[in-house]
């Protein structure tokens, strides 16, 4: 499956895809209300099923297709599932049209010619900067809502991501991240990272004190939100153009690539803005995705292993503190370089996991091919 994004061209004619929102907004709404209603008299969940039976007997449509209106009822019911297997943190909330986002078209209502959409329920049609062409059978067609309030069209196919060429094979690296340096390799390299959100955080505060001082509910307000978003949207682009250059870069280079499993919100919680700056979580993602494409293998080790504790010789330094960057092993002599000796701990503890088909608690092994180092 591979996704297209298209920005549609701004005009008029959006606000049927506003009214469109709307609606699915209602379904979901109206969903939940019946579900928390149903469970306060009978103390049992309503089925998507059951659900989407009722919807298509009761409730009357202007704008949405039925298939859009299962979809919202496919998505509310996931929710409730995540929520009961305890990957979710609280149960799904009531939404405003503003926090409702996208909508979905699955095998109708609407037909794709060109840069041209076209919807059936409201007779109209799109125009898309039709970037590049699409392959494979349509299988969705997505269309989301941004902050900025431009409207996207996300084409989802059946085609099959082609697979890309690397220039080393069998090559193998350790990653460690950090704060001072974004990351370290157990080659000795270490990377810093640009910080786009600490870059333009001025401008930042600018258009949100801008945004702040205008009356609520006024037009200016509305123009302040947008040069609001803006701002985020331009860092965000920025990160992400980083992020995925430098996942393409490292799987060009290596079919081994092993790092730390993170623990994301506990150190979000300590370092707050800069590790969202970072987004260290955001890499990973991108890495194990693009590792796909390349048939390499991104190996995590479990995040309790004291990868820079840890020296040659087999000590272990548990009075080490964040403020030690380098520290003297007292039974071998030798002095580590905190970051480096890390990646190098990582390395080697992946590849011994690797070839002895070890794996850890907190350790998830992304491979193209059964192989060993």
């Amino acid at each position: 499956m591979i996704s297209y994004k298209y920005k549609l061209y701004s005009t008029k004619k959006v606000k049927h895809l506003n009214n469109m929102k709307r609606e699915a907004c209602f379904v979901w709404n109206h969903a939940l209300q019946l579900q928390k209603r149903y469970y306060a008299l009978y103390g049992q969940y309503i089925s998507a099923v059951r659900m989407q039976k009722h919807f298509a007997k009761r409730i009357k449509r202007h704008y949405l297709h039925s298939q859009s209106a299962q979809e919202v009822l496919q998505r509310l019911d996931t929710a409730y599932k995540r929520f009961f297997q305890h990957t979710a943190k609280r149960p799904p909330k009531n939404k405003s049209h503003r926090d409702f986002k996208s909508f979905v078209f699955k095998q109708g209502g609407f037909a794709l010619c060109g840069n041209t959409f076209h919807v059936n329920s409201v007779k109209k049609d799109y125009k898309f900067f039709y970037s590049r062409p699409y392959e494979g059978n349509i299988k969705q067609v997505r269309l989301k809502l941004s902050p900025k309030g431009d409207w996207y069209l996300y084409v989802i196919t059946d085609a099959v991501p082609k697979s890309y060429a690397k220039s080393r094979n069998g090559a193998s690296v350790g990653i460690d991240f950090g704060l001072k340096t974004y990351m370290t390799f157990s080659n000795g390299e270490k990377l810093q990272h640009p910080q786009f959100l600490k870059r333009d955080l001025k401008k930042l505060s600018n258009a949100s004190k801008q945004h702040s001082t205008k009356v609520k509910g006024s037009n200016n307000r509305e123009k302040a939100r947008i040069a609001l978003n803006r701002v985020y949207e331009h860092i965000t682009n920025c990160r992400l153009d980083y992020q995925w250059k430098l996942a393409h870069k490292l799987c060009r280079q290596y079919d081994y690539i092993f790092i730390e499993a993170l623990s994301l919100q506990g150190m979000t919680k300590l370092w707050g803005r800069k590790m969202s700056d970072l987004a260290h979580g955001q890499f990973v993602g991108i890495l194990e995705q693009v590792a796909a494409k390349y048939g390499c293998v991104v190996h995590k080790i479990d995040k309790w292993y004291p990868s820079s504790k840890l020296c040659d010789c087999g000590y272990k330094n548990t009075a080490l503190t964040l403020s030690d960057r380098e520290w003297v092993c007292p039974r071998c002599g030798l002095i580590h370089d905190r970051d480096i000796h890390a990646a190098e701990n990582i390395l080697r503890r992946g590849i011994y996991e690797l070839t002895s088909e070890y794996k850890t608690n907190e350790t998830s092994c992304q491979r193209a091919t059964h192989a060993s180092v």
